[in-house]
């Protein structure tokens, strides 16, 4: 399991902004409406509908990232409040969510239906949760399998263990997985499909950025070792190349989705 409070993920978090805003935008976030930002991370969402004048919390595992979500609270002047937290066990009562929100979060969650049951315990009924989830195709899809490989081939005699870092255990894209995960709750679940541009100087640029910064790749350089971290590094980067929208860089595209579950 990623250990999010490795490296620097607020970098990351930055270019994932324009998500958060267009989630909050979607979920039609008002003022006093009461919002919950599961696996909040540095706090993205949680600010932007805080911003909005709902009344905020955001729960993330990590704890330095729950410091620094609090801390761009209190230097913007937003009301949130952030707890230490798992998105399978959220430290909130039933019913007290008007708006559940998770941009790239309880993807990583181990046990989907657990997290799943969790969205619809806290959502009060007429409530609205939007959750995000990478495709599992393109560039980064492909980048994070490759990850996922070189880390499975340092223990092929468990292949049914935990997916690696740069997988996840549940494909949250998926229309059918995701209704399957609601599946039984008093729901409606749809999906759509969006894309985010990644940008960078060239795509070797990109992936020192991810060794030196993000956490799953840290935790992937930690446990490969340096010369094998070497290797996956030339695949990452010829898989950029392979998709690269911009010859003068990088920039690739990565598509993603919502799913707006609506409670009954």
């Amino acid at each position: 399991m990623t250990d999010w409070s490795l490296g620097s993920y607020e970098r990351t978090a930055a270019e994932l902004e324009p998500v958060s805003r267009l989630v909050v935008e979607r979920a039609g976030i008002a003022p006093g409406d009461r919002v919950l930002d599961v696996a909040c991370g540095t706090g993205n969402a949680a600010l932007k509908a805080a911003e909005r004048g709902a009344q905020v919390t955001g729960v993330d595992l990590a704890e330095r990232l729950v410091r620094v979500a609090a801390a761009r609270a209190q230097a913007a002047g937003l009301d949130a409040r952030f707890l230490v937290g798992d998105a399978q066990d959220l430290p909130v009562e039933d019913a007290s969510a008007d708006a559940v929100l998770s941009v790239f979060g309880v993807m990583f969650a181990p046990d989907a239906r657990r997290a799943a049951a969790e969205i619809v315990r806290v959502l009060a009924p007429g409530g609205r949760a939007l959750v995000t989830a990478w495709v599992r195709s393109g560039a980064l899809a492909e980048v994070s399998a490759a990850t996922a490989r070189a880390q499975a081939a340092l223990s092929p005699e468990d292949p049914d263990g935990p997916p690696p870092p740069g997988r996840t255990a549940t494909d949250w894209s998926d229309a059918p997985t995701v209704a399957g995960l609601f599946a039984g709750h008093p729901v409606t679940v749809t999906l759509s499909e969006e894309g985010l541009a990644f940008r960078a100087p060239s795509p070797d640029a990109w992936v020192r950025e991810q060794a030196e910064h993000h956490p799953v790749w840290l935790g992937a350089r930690q446990r490969l070792g340096e010369e094998r971290f070497a290797a996956l590094a030339r695949e990452m980067v010829e898989i950029l190349l392979a998709h690269n929208e911009d010859p003068a860089g990088l920039q690739v595209t990565s598509r993603y989705t919502i799913a707006t579950i609506t409670r009954d």
